[in-house]
């Protein structure tokens, strides 16, 4: 007999097939510290330079191409100055090296979180109209446990923070770190006309029926596992506990990228000039003077 998908779930427990809720654990899920309201971060301080020696400079016009500082404004253009200084070797310490390559033992190992209640979360969310989400989740990068449902929850809501932690009712902790969370956001109106008028292929969702209100989800892996389903349990907890938190911050970050974007649009910027320092090493990074000597280097 062919595996069936879960067809509804509730926060608060799956509604089985006779129509009755199950009983679960009361959960309180909690985002902890500030979440982030697009407010600038403080710029960083500038860097302490070496008292360099300048042996020689080169000043000269150049014409930049820079990326735009924001998605949807023209690229920052225009001719710079741009100061090159030769100077005395700072003997500045190396770099540190770059991690080691993990050993390929042939074999694919899955990621292990640790400890046993700390979980890492992959998603990725297709947003409808603001009222309907396709979520897909994996558990520390695991695609075996990858588990696809539709919410009736605007997953835009869940960006500004990475952490969370959700407690049950017998005080068990389990805490999140949402790795990495793709967002896209399409208009079930606006979006096939504008695939029509560009002659492209667009094959429309099928949303199933969720019911506004309380969050809810529908379920359309076949047989995910228990640990995944908890998982979508903590996440519509955590909209439940914290959602006026999350929708205040998400206006916050909407208005401010609109200021700034308006910002941008009536004083572009242009770019800065620039300087320059370079110079010789008497050894390649990485290798000490004193081996170039033994191989018999310069």
């Amino acid at each position: 007999m062919k595996s069936l998908p879960i067809t509804l779930a509730l926060l608060g427990g799956l509604l089985p097939l006779h129509g009755q809720q199950a009983v679960t654990p009361k959960l309180v899920a909690e985002i902890p510290g500030a979440l982030s309201d697009g407010k600038a971060s403080p710029p960083m301080p500038p860097p302490v330079l070496p008292d360099f020696k300048v042996e020689s400079t080169v000043v000269r016009e150049v014409d930049v191409v820079e990326a735009p500082p924001m998605s949807g404004l023209p690229p920052v253009t225009g001719t710079i100055i741009e100061t090159v200084h030769l100077v005395e070797d700072p003997e500045l310490p190396d770099p540190p090296p770059p991690p080691a390559p993990p050993v390929d033992s042939g074999a694919a190992v899955p990621l292990e979180v640790s400890p046993e209640h700390s979980r890492c979360l992959f998603l990725s969310a297709t947003v409808y109209d603001h009222s309907r989400t396709l979520l897909r989740c994996s558990a520390s990068g695991n695609p075996r446990k990858e588990i696809t449902v539709w919410s009736n929850l605007d997953f835009n809501l869940f960006s500004g923070f990475s952490t969370f932690s959700v407690t049950g009712s017998g005080g068990e902790v389990r805490a999140y770190d949402m790795m990495g969370m793709g967002i896209g956001n399409e208009e079930t109106e606006t979006t096939p006309k504008f695939v029509a008028k560009n002659d492209l292929e667009y094959s429309a969702p099928e949303i199933p029926f969720l019911s506004d209100g309380d969050p809810a989800y529908v379920i359309v892996s076949v047989n995910p596992d228990k640990e995944s389903v908890e998982i979508m349990e903590d996440l519509h907890q955590l909209y439940r506990n914290e959602g006026p938190r999350m929708r205040e911050a998400y206006l916050a970050r909407i208005k401010a990228e609109q200021a700034q974007r308006a910002y941008f649009i009536a004083h572009p910027p242009v770019p800065k000039d620039r300087t320059i320092h370079f110079w010789e090493r008497d050894h390649p990074v990485g290798m000490a003077a004193d081996t170039i000597k033994k191989e018999g280097g310069n």
